[in-house]
C-alpha cells in the first residue's frame, strides 16, 4: 500500500489528468515537444519538517509545497496567450471542484504562477508557469 504522501500526489495528479486534452506528467524533464493543447507537469516538491506534538504522541502534520508547471507552445501570440489561460482556468476549475482530494488532505492553497516566455531562435515560442501549491494534511508517522 502507499504511504499516504504518495495516495496524495496520486489523486493530485489523477484530479489534473481530468482536464480534456491536455498532457499530464508527474516529476519529469521538460520533453522537447509540447502536445498542441498543452501540458502539465506535477513536481512533488517538499513536504517540508512535520509538524508534530510533543513525546510524538499523535499524528504527522505537513504543509507540503508542491509545483504544477502549465506550459503552452503556439506561434501565434494571442493564441499562445489564449490557450495558457484557459489551461490555467480549468487547473483552478479541478482545484475547487475537489479541494480536499476526497478527503485525504485538509485542503489546498495556490496562487498565480510566475508567467514565462521561453523563445528560442527558430524554434515555436513556449509560455509556462509554475503553480506552487501547498497541500495541508496529517499521516500516522513521518514516513507513512
Amino acid at each position: 500500500m502507499a504511504s499516504k504522501t504518495e495516495q496524495i500526489l496520486q489523486a493530485l495528479q489523477t484530479l489534473l489528468g481530468t482536464i480534456p486534452s491536455a498532457t499530464v506528467l508527474r516529476n519529469t524533464a521538460l520533453p522537447t515537444r509540447i502536445p498542441a493543447e498543452g501540458l502539465i507537469i506535477l513536481r512533488d516538491g517538499d513536504p517540508g519538517e512535520p509538524e508534530q506534538s510533543l513525546g510524538g504522541v499523535g499524528g504527522c502534520y505537513y504543509h507540503h509545497r508542491v509545483e504544477i508547471e502549465v506550459i503552452i507552445q503556439h506561434g501565434d501570440a494571442d493564441q499562445r496567450q489564449s490557450r495558457f489561460d484557459n489551461l490555467l482556468l480549468a487547473v483552478a476549475e479541478k482545484l475547487a471542484a475537489s479541494p480536499t482530494l476526497d478527503g485525504l488532505i485538509f485542503g489546498i492553497t495556490y496562487g498565480r504562477p510566475a508567467i514565462q516566455l521561453e523563445h528560442e531562435e527558430g524554434a515555436t515560442p513556449i509560455l509556462g508557469g509554475v503553480m506552487e501549491l501547498t497541500l495541508e494534511y496529517e499521516t500516522p508517522s513521518p514516513i507513512a
